[in-house]
């Protein structure tokens, strides 16, 4: 009777350092990711990147789709690539699993899809321009289409839920 509760203590207490490790390396993978995700999330908050997504928003739709990205004049060119490519880049983080997919998509939705809505039709005549339909910004398309049909409010929910697991568990 004896080894029987003792092996049931011995059970008991592997099964919960191994929780409790497990724990701890989430949370200390999430403390290593944040500092990334903080600084990919920065450009927002500049003015000067703002100032040349809304330029992008606006100067955009009144050129030639054909010209791609490419082919379009400067500044806007640059503009294009400098604001498009920090949303691939941000659509790297999440889609790969280096950020929160949810975190990413609930803090970027609105600028995010206003700019894929934008820019799809110049993406898809550069993906023409540089003979492949997989040779640009792929990741951005991919990431802004399951924005699109996700329930943000539902994603900051569950945002909300797992904030409030992690301060209960503390």
């Amino acid at each position: 009777m004896i080894n029987v509760l003792a092996l049931v203590v011995a059970l008991a207490a592997v099964v919960t350092s191994s929780f409790l490790a497990g724990r701890a390396l989430r949370l200390n993978q999430n403390a290593n990711h944040l500092p990334i995700v903080l600084d990919a999330l920065k450009a927002q908050r500049l003015p000067e990147f703002t100032r040349r997504e809304a330029e992008l928003w606006e100067e955009l739709p009144k050129h030639d789709v054909a010209l791609g990205f490419t082919r379009l004049p400067e500044p806007l060119r640059g503009c294009a690539f400098e604001v498009s490519c920090y949303y691939q880049h941000l659509s790297y983080l999440a889609e790969y699993g280096l950020a929160d997919w949810d975190f990413i998509a609930v803090q970027t939705t609105y600028r995010l899809l206003r700019t894929w809505d934008c820019i799809q039709a110049h993406v898809d005549a550069e993906r023409k321009y540089r003979g492949s339909e997989s040779s640009f910004l792929n990741s951005y398309e991919v990431f802004a289409g399951k924005v699109k049909r996700t329930d943000i409010d539902a994603a900051t929910a569950r945002l909300y839920r797992r904030g409030q697991r992690q301060r209960e568990l503390r």
